[in-house]
């Protein structure tokens, strides 16, 4: 191969690489536009609620079923913004976790905000929705749930 074939070949793997850069750019974009635009969404749909609930509470006229039914809409709203979100994080090599959904770091190995242990390799993926949330007490809580109480030394003595 001459110099000249080499070139070629160099400058053909650059444009695949900042193609697939540029592409990358794009769908990033696109999703952070999308969330912007489900952000305008839910803020509309809880001004929309709270205008019903405001228009009619004068008259007693409040129907659950009305508002069950926002209720309803803007809990997909957040659901679809938190997919996004969570999409979002992953592109940018983040971890939510799964307890606070809390943005972490890729290299994390404890939530920053909380402590969780950020090991997902059983429990939870980035993207994924986490598994319905237990109030499980953290390590340390355990620790101290096992441990029996030190008695107070003047309880001792009578």
């Amino acid at each position: 191969m001459s110099f000249l074939d080499d070139v070629i070949v160099n400058a053909a793997a650059a444009f695949d690489t900042v193609g697939k850069m540029a592409n990358d750019v794009v769908d990033r974009s696109k999703v952070v536009v999308s969330s912007a635009e489900l952000k305008n969404k839910i803020s509309a749909q809880f001004e929309t609620l709270g205008r019903y609930i405001y228009d009619t509470h004068e008259s007693g006229n409040t129907d659950p079923s009305v508002v069950n039914q926002y209720v309803g809409e803007i809990t997909v709203l957040i659901s679809e913004l938190k997919t996004l979100q969570d999409t979002l994080n992953a592109t940018n090599g983040k971890l939510v976790c799964p307890r606070c959904a809390c943005t972490n770091s890729s290299d994390s190995l404890f939530c920053k905000k909380c402590g969780t242990s950020l090991d997902f390799s059983n429990t939870y993926t980035v993207g994924s929705q986490p598994a319905a949330k237990e109030e499980k007490p953290s390590e340390a809580e355990a620790v101290d749930e096992a441990a029996p109480e030190p008695q107070d030394e003047n309880k001792a003595d009578e």
